[in-house]
This record gives C-alpha cells, sequence and structure tokens, in this order.
C-alpha cells in the first residue's frame, strides 16, 4: 500500500467518524428540544385542564354558599322586613299540631319550607342584624341576634355601603340585602363566616392537590418522554445521515462522469448531448452540495464566518453576473441598491442567497418581463434583521394555495414548468435557512402577477 492511499484512507475515516460525530451531537441536540417541547404541550394541557376543573368546582362552591346565605336573607325579609322577632309570642306547638303547621320556624305566615335550602333549623341556627335608615342617617339597629357585632360597628358597616349605593353582595363575611318602606330602608346581614370558612379551606385543599397531582404528572411524563420521543430522533439521525452519506457518494461519479465527457469532447469534439451531459452533471452536482449544505444545517454546523460586511458591496457583486443572464433568458434586471448597508453576516451566505434569489426569478419570470432587486436598511420595528433584500418579479400565474409552501424542500409549483427550466425545488429552503441562521427571516407575497421574495438579515 503506498503512503498516499494509506493516508487518503485514514483522511477519509477520520472524516466519516468527524461527520457521525456531529450527527450524534444534532441528534442529541434535537433529542433534548423535542423531549422540552413534548413536557410543555403535555404540561401546558394538564395546567389548563386541572384550572378548569378546580375553577369550576370551586365557583359551583361559592355559589352554594351565596345562595344559601341568600334564601336565609329571604326568609328574615320576609317575616318581617328584618325587624326582630324577640319581643314576638312564641308560637303554642299544640296550637300548631292542631293547625297542621310546622311549629318551629314560622313567623306571620312564613315557611321554611318555601326557601330552597332551608330547614326546620335554619333559623335557630341563623345569626344576623339589621339596620334601618332614612335618607342615609341611621335610626334603629337591631343586634340581638348575633354577638360579634356591636350596634356601632353594625351601623357603619349600613351607613357606609348606603354611601356607595350597594344593595347586595358580602361585606366581609355577612351576606346583604335590603328592604325598602317608604322612606325606610332596612340592611339585613346574616353571618356567613361558617361557610366561607369552609368555602376558603375547601379551596386551599383543592389547590394543594391538584399542585401535587402536577408535579406527579410532570415527573411521569418527564420520564416517559424519552421513551416517545426516540423513534422520532431516530428517524431523524437517519434520514440526515442518508442525505449526507447519498450526497458524498453522489459527488465521485458525478466527477468521473464530466471528466470522462471531457475526454469524449477532446476526442471527439463538443455536441449536443455532451453539452447536455455537463448541464446534467452540473445540476446535480449543485443539487447535493445544497442538499448538504441543508444537512450541515440542520445539524447546526454551517460553519459561517460572522464578521460585519458592507452589504450594499456584497449584493451588488453577486447581482452583476445576473444582468447577463435575465438578457439570455428574455428578462431584465433591475437593481436600487442603497449604498452603506451594512450587517453582521457571512458575505459567502449572502451572496449565495441574492444568487438563489435571482437565479430563481430568472427562471420563472414572465418572458419579456422586468427583474427588480432592492436592497435598503430595516426600520425599526419592522420584524427581524437590519437589512431588508427585496427580490420582486411578474410571472404568468401565481402558484394557488399559500405561497410559504416555496420554501419548503423539493416543492414545486408546477411540475411541469420546473423540469423545463432546470429548478431542483431546493434554493429558496436553502434562502430560508441562511437567513434563519442570521437571526432574519424569509418571506413572499404575491398581488396580482407579481410575487415578491423578502430577506432580513
Amino acid at each position: 500500500m503506498s503512503v498516499r492511499t494509506w493516508w487518503n484512507r485514514m483522511t477519509e475515516q477520520f472524516r466519516a467518524a468527524s461527520n457521525s460525530t456531529g450527527r450524534a451531537n444534532a441528534a442529541d441536540a434535537l433529542g433534548r428540544r423535542l423531549r422540552r417541547k413534548f413536557i410543555l404541550v403535555a404540561m401546558g394541557a394538564v395546567t389548563v385542564v386541572l384550572t378548569l376543573i378546580i375553577a369550576g368546582i370551586n365557583i359551583v362552591n361559592y355559589s352554594h354558599v351565596c345562595k344559601m346565605a341568600d334564601a336565609r336573607l329571604g326568609y328574615i325579609v320576609a317575616g318581617k322586613g328584618g325587624i326582630d322577632w324577640e319581643d314576638e309570642p312564641a308560637n303554642d306547638p299544640s296550637q300548631d299540631m292542631c293547625a297542621g303547621k310546622v311549629a318551629a320556624g314560622n313567623r306571620e305566615g312564613v315557611r321554611v319550607g318555601h326557601f330552597e335550602g332551608m330547614t326546620a333549623e335554619s333559623p335557630f341556627d341563623t345569626r344576623y342584624f339589621t339596620v334601618a335608615l332614612v335618607d342615609g342617617q341611621v335610626i334603629d339597629v337591631n343586634t340581638a341576634r348575633i354577638a360579634a357585632v356591636g350596634a356601632k360597628r353594625a351601623a357603619r358597616i349600613a351607613a357606609g355601603l348606603d354611601s356607595k349605593g350597594m344593595t347586595s353582595g358580602f361585606s366581609g363575611n355577612y351576606r346583604y340585602a335590603i328592604t325598602a318602606q317608604d322612606d325606610e330602608t332596612t340592611y339585613v346581614f346574616v353571618d356567613c363566616s361558617r361557610e366561607l370558612a369552609s368555602f376558603h379551606s375547601f379551596l386551599s385543599a383543592s389547590v394543594a392537590i391538584s399542585c401535587i397531582g402536577w408535579l406527579a404528572v410532570l415527573a411521569i411524563v418527564a420520564g416517559a418522554s424519552g421513551a416517545v420521543i426516540r423513534p422520532m430522533v431516530e428517524s431523524y439521525s437517519k434520514q440526515k445521515r442518508f442525505i449526507t452519506d447519498a450526497s458524498h457518494e453522489i459527488k465521485t461519479p458525478l466527477a468521473v462522469i464530466d471528466a470522462a465527457n471531457e475526454v469524449q469532447e477532446i476526442e471527439s469534439g463538443e455536441s449536443e448531448w455532451t453539452q447536455s451531459i455537463h448541464e446534467q452533471v452540473a445540476r446535480l452536482t449543485a443539487l447535493t452540495e445544497r442538499l448538504v449544505f441543508l444537512a450541515r444545517m440542520d445539524e447546526g454546523s454551517a460553519g459561517f464566518t460572522m464578521t460585519s460586511i458592507d452589504l450594499s458591496e456584497a449584493v451588488d457583486k453577486a447581482a452583476a453576473p445576473f444582468e447577463s443572464v435575465a438578457v439570455s433568458r428574455g428578462k431584465r434586471l433591475s437593481t436600487s441598491i442603497a449604498s452603506g448597508v451594512r450587517a453582521y453576516a457571512d458575505a459567502a451566505a449572502v451572496a449565495q442567497v441574492v444568487e438563489l434569489l435571482l437565479d430563481n426569478a430568472t427562471r420563472y419570470a414572465s418572458e419579456g418581463s422586468v427583474i427588480e432587486l432592492s436592497l435598503r436598511a430595516a426600520l425599526r420595528g419592522q420584524g427581524k434583521g437590519t437589512a431588508e433584500l427585496v427580490v420582486s418579479n411578474a410571472v404568468d400565474e401565481l402558484p394557488e394555495g399559500d405561497l410559504d409552501r416555496l420554501f419548503d424542500r423539493f416543492y414545486r409549483a408546477d411540475v411541469s414548468r420546473s423540469s423545463k427550466t432546470g429548478g431542483s425545488g431546493v434554493g429558496l429552503s436553502v434562502v430560508r435557512a441562511i437567513a434563519e441562521a442570521h437571526g432574519g427571516s424569509a418571506s413572499v407575497c404575491g398581488h396580482g402577477n407579481q410575487i415578491t421574495f423578502t430577506v432580513r438579515l
């Protein structure tokens, strides 16, 4: 084995090992990203469901507390408008039984059963107080049925509510309502401290249990995410490995075919067949290079050299050769490049973006139309990037559907025309990949028969 052969073999092995390591690192990075997204989506869904359940249960519970308090208020108001009952004669049980009435809890013909949620014992365990006002002035305070509130405090609470025009609701732990007769307004307050304490206890317990359940689901999802994502990562790795390896394998026979074609031209002269071979070889070579570039972009190993460059000069230099290309294809190129536009970018990548956009435009623009290229500094607040590159041209017919699909790999709006023009359907994918790698964006829009590609860098 010669030294040169040995060196070439070692170089190939080292390159293969480097590519394998790069692909493994890219697969690991993708796996971590997918796991994070899976966990975020799953836990987001769990959070929404738990929140709705806890909110629904506690809203129903709070509504029940309000309903029970309102039933007690209604009973008190219906009895005698909130006037104290202590001075009323007690019911004679024997008389009530003979009359077929319920002895406990009846006041002036008001039956407990007429109020939903009220029982025969409800009137005896209800704590309430009343305050009567005329023109905002307290004229009577009744706190005989409650020990926690004094007359002064009761008067102060009622006067404050009356000054605000409040007629029902909660004031602290007291549910209140009013009854009006002539110029007199009576506020009736029912003590709901036990019910509210029970509500708050249930609320705290339900939130605590939900948090524990959320953490348990998080642990399960985090543990299971690896098994769920693994098939996707393996499929991604196999796909990228196939693209990269196949692209490298294709380059060698293409080089051999091109060399053999040149020998044929030397021996027999150039013909339309040898010229066609040259064109197809060049097309396949460009396609494999773009596929390898996209694979490296996916792996995060494109190797851009980011520096502050004169973007105006780079765009003008890359666009110059396409003036003759446009003419040869029956179109005309018009450029409007602002001077002094700078950007932090890779000069070679910027040139590739310009070349791909203009190559696409010269292939698919309407016959005899003008292709317009412009570069200007991006205005603040208009999206990503500091510079805006725009290529616009007329087309015979805009593609149907979402124009953003033009950036998909191997997408062709018109397959028959693409086969005639020689497009591969990869160029615009490379444009978007480069723009996003520079922290920018690539977009497309159409109006009438005019299509416009905008790249922000």
